[in-house]
């Protein structure tokens, strides 16, 4: 019988106690080893987590109230009690850089510095137990502890909050950092502090702000249909609930309503700053669900069930339209589809549909003239690939995340982008966004995601963070440009402000970064700045880039065996395309046919996956995708006909029944490996309709025999269609010797005829019966 004492200590008198003894010590020796409170890093064996769940002001203004309140959580996560749970607020300088907006969120914590002293929120904490807990500071003051600050700026915070273990020694366990946005400095009363008057932002330079609204999805569509299907076929309903009230897609739509709507003041500033990035993708499958669609079952069934989502889809993609016929809109790549690899695919027409055409799709769809000539690239690296492949496709400006790391490499400081766009070729400019921005929205939400454009040196704990920390880092990130002193007066101010395209961020999330795009507009800490103006003025630019492009995408990318599967067979597709003509009865054409099927390969290079499971979907979806290929291949052939042919003569023609099951008709042509003896005519080329075709070819054979004839159809440009047939011929034809033979025996027969009617007419025996005997004389008595 063991009785545990607190401290570690053990009492018994089995053969086990020295075991649970040794056990004991260790724990406190290892416990013993980590930093103690308020030094260095939390324990790498976490006991507690703490998450902060309000921030009060969330962003600081001269209108805010003069103290900033944080409210959380701490749990216990480990495996053991807790005691003394205390927590304290800490404080750090503004960020001076880009890079800052990340550095300062994870790694030591040097720079911070306590504000007040640690306060006790649990005596214990039990094993899965959690406990509140809320600290208070003023923004300034002379009397007691207050954050010290006194000009705006963004400013890290953290909850550091420390315990003790049982079998440990006191330590720090768990930090929360998040960013606290100052736009400017609410005046200051408090009895104890000489009053202070409001300190407002510098507005004398301000930032034109371009932000990019985007609404996209990951691909939904099921692949391998040629031609589409109706109704529709989608690998789950999913969208169905993100187009719902309350779901993903309907948060993001609510939010552009509401931001351009007469409510939000500055809302028409905020409208000709914003542009709503949409994926054609999303639109045809949503423009496809209203019309009602089916679910399959699996993703490898034939069977499905009907969707759910036709009346949220009808409703979704009308209020769409509404917004955007009073907003700018451009489309992103289609199904966000990775162009470094379709660079390395090396096919036009693949990347005409990626990067030329989702334009059309988006007009056609939302009924707009969307705005042209920018390519937005929200995630992965601009590679040299790329930009070549972009650029063949005509003048673009390239919206494209810029460089950045924790340490500029010459001076070892912290790094800011550099967001001054760059000519990357006489057709092509590189517009870049910052990527500790860029990374600090796609951290919004339930489901944060790192960019893949982001350098290692500036990933934070992602996972770690409460939403509200990310929101905040967010919404400071946003600001922190707009704030920062210009090191050129005068020198133009301008960012993009680029969240991935399948962004995920609660409704809240949503509506609170639109809400501090309209307080910085407002505030004049920025000024609109419309798509149209950057590509406008990206045409003027003339100075090249100081590094060149990456080669290849450092993280994310696909691998060489999707390149393969895909240049494989979009060019067996674009043959076979070639071939294809308009049905007259439908109106379907060739290209329309077999449209899905190429978009389909796009869906496959989608960026809008998790990097770590990108390559095996792609495999998956390609393998659909080139089944449906070869199917549509094989579905133009030569009906194999049963037994023998048999040629009465040597000019007999050779029938045969062709088969078209595809939807269009498609242009062939026979080839005819005839033996020797036999020639076959060329029939030339054949307009195959879908359905059967008989068909007649004239041969010539030569000789009497069994011949044996290898007959396949292929496209004018040789594309072999179908399986080819062996058809068994026989031959009754005897040729020339046969024709001389016969053509003697008739002349001869001819003049024995003529001689014998001669002498016939002329009363003469023919020496021909003068052998026979005599016929009886019926007059002659016997």
């Amino acid at each position: 019988m063991r009785t545990r004492r607190r401290g570690g200590g053990v009492a018994s008198g089995s053969p086990t106690a020295l075991t649970a003894v040794i056990a004991a010590l260790l724990v406190v020796l290892g416990a013993a080893s980590a930093p103690l409170a308020g030094a260095g890093e939390p324990d790498a064996v976490p006991f507690v987590q703490i998450r902060v769940d309000r921030v009060t002001p969330e962003v600081v203004t001269t209108s805010s109230a003069p103290v900033v309140t944080v409210a959380g959580t701490v749990r216990n996560v480990g495996d053991r009690p807790v005691r003394d749970v205390m927590v304290r607020l800490e404080q750090a300088g503004a960020v001076a850089s880009s890079a800052g907006l990340r550095t300062n969120l994870t790694g030591t914590n040097d720079q911070y510095r306590p504000v007040g002293a640690f306060t006790t929120v649990s005596a214990e904490l039990q094993r899965g137990q959690e406990t509140r807990f809320s600290l208070s500071a003023p923004l300034r003051s002379a009397s007691q502890p207050a954050l010290s600050i006194d000009r705006p700026g963004i400013y890290p915070l953290l909850v550091n909050v420390n315990g003790t273990p049982d079998y440990g020694e006191p330590a720090r366990l768990d930090d929360a950092r998040f960013l606290l946005p100052v736009t400017g400095l609410p005046r200051t009363g408090a009895e104890s502090d000489p009053p202070a008057g409001a300190v407002p932002p510098d507005t004398s330079h301000p930032v034109g702000i371009t932000m990019l609204w985007p609404l996209a999805d990951r691909p939904r569509l099921m692949p391998g249909a040629a031609g589409g299907t109706v109704p529709v076929r989608l690998i789950d309903d999913d969208l169905a609930a993100s187009l719902a009230p309350g779901g993903r897609l309907d948060a993001l739509l609510s939010a552009a309503e509401f931001a351009g709507s007469a409510a939000v003041e500055g809302g028409g500033a905020v409208n000709r700053a914003l542009c709503l990035a949409v994926d054609p993708d999303l639109l045809v499958t949503v423009n496809a669900m209203t019309g009602g669609y089916v679910v399959a079952d699996s993703p490898d069934s034939l069977t499905s069930h009907p969707g759910t989502g036709q009346a949220a889809a009808t409703a979704w993609l009308e209020r769409l339209r509404r917004v955007a016929r009073d907003s700018c809109v451009a489309a992103t790549p289609y199904a966000q589809a990775d162009l470094d690899t379709l660079a390395r695919v090396g096919d036009p027409g693949l990347d005409a549909i990626a990067v030329s055409r989702p334009a059309e799709v988006v007009d056609r769809i939302l009924r707009v003239s969307s705005t042209r000539g920018a390519v937005l690239l929200s995630d992965g690296r601009l590679t040299a690939g790329a930009a070549e492949m972009i650029g063949a496709q005509g003048d673009a400006v390239v919206i494209t995340g810029g460089d950045c790391a924790a340490h500029d490499s010459g001076s070892g400081v912290a790094a800011t982008a550099d967001l001054t766009p760059r000519r990357l070729s006489p057709q092509l400019v590189a517009a870049p966004y910052d990527p500790a921005v860029g990374a600090a929205l796609a951290g919004l939400g339930t489901d944060p995601v790192a960019p893949t454009y982001l350098d290692g040196s500036l990933a934070i704990r992602l996972q770690h963070d409460s939403a509200l920390a990310r929101r905040q880092d967010a919404l400071g990130s946003m600001l922190w440009r707009a704030l920062e002193s210009p090191d050129t007066p005068g020198a133009p101010r301008d960012e993009i402000l680029m969240p991935p395209a399948y962004w995920k961020p609660r409704a809240d999330d949503a509506r609170a970064v639109l809400t501090t795009l309209a307080t910085a507009l407002r505030s004049g800490l920025a000024v609109p700045k419309p798509l149209a103006a950057v590509i406008e003025e990206a045409a003027a630019v003339t100075a090249t880039p100081e590094h060149p492009l990456p080669a290849g995408q450092p993280v994310g990318g696909f691998g060489p065996e999707i390149v393969s599967a895909v240049a494989g067979d979009v060019d067996r597709l674009w043959r076979l395309t070639a071939a294809l003509t308009t049905d007259t009865r439908t109106g379907m054409t060739g290209e329309a046919y077999t449209a899905p099927l190429a978009e389909d390969m796009l869906r496959a290079l989608s960026q809008s996956e998790p990097t770590d499971v990108r390559n095996q979907v792609a495999t998956e979806r390609l393998g659909i995708v080139g089944h449906a290929v070869g199917d549509l291949i094989g579905a133009v052939t030569i009906v194999n006909p049963a037994g023998t042919y048999t040629l009465a003569t040597e000019h007999s023609p050779l029938p045969l029944a062709l088969r078209n099951d595809l939807a269009v008709p498609v242009r062939v042509r026979l080839r005819v490996d005839a033996p020797p003896g036999m020639t076959v005519a060329d029939v030339g080329e054949l307009e195959l309709p879908p359905g059967y075709l008989p068909l007649r070819v004239p041969v010539e054979v030569r000789v009497n025999q069994h011949f044996v004839v290898d007959v396949a159809l292929q496209t004018p440009d040789g594309l072999s269609l179908g399986e080819s047939v062996r058809l068994s011929v026989h031959s009754n034809a005897y040729g020339m010797v046969l024709f001389l033979i016969t053509m003697t025996a008739t002349a001869v027969l001819i003049a024995l005829t003529g001689r014998r009617l001669w002498h016939r007419f002329r009363g003469q025996p023919d020496r021909a019966d003068l052998d026979r005997p005599r016929p009886p004389d019926p007059d002659r008595a016997t």
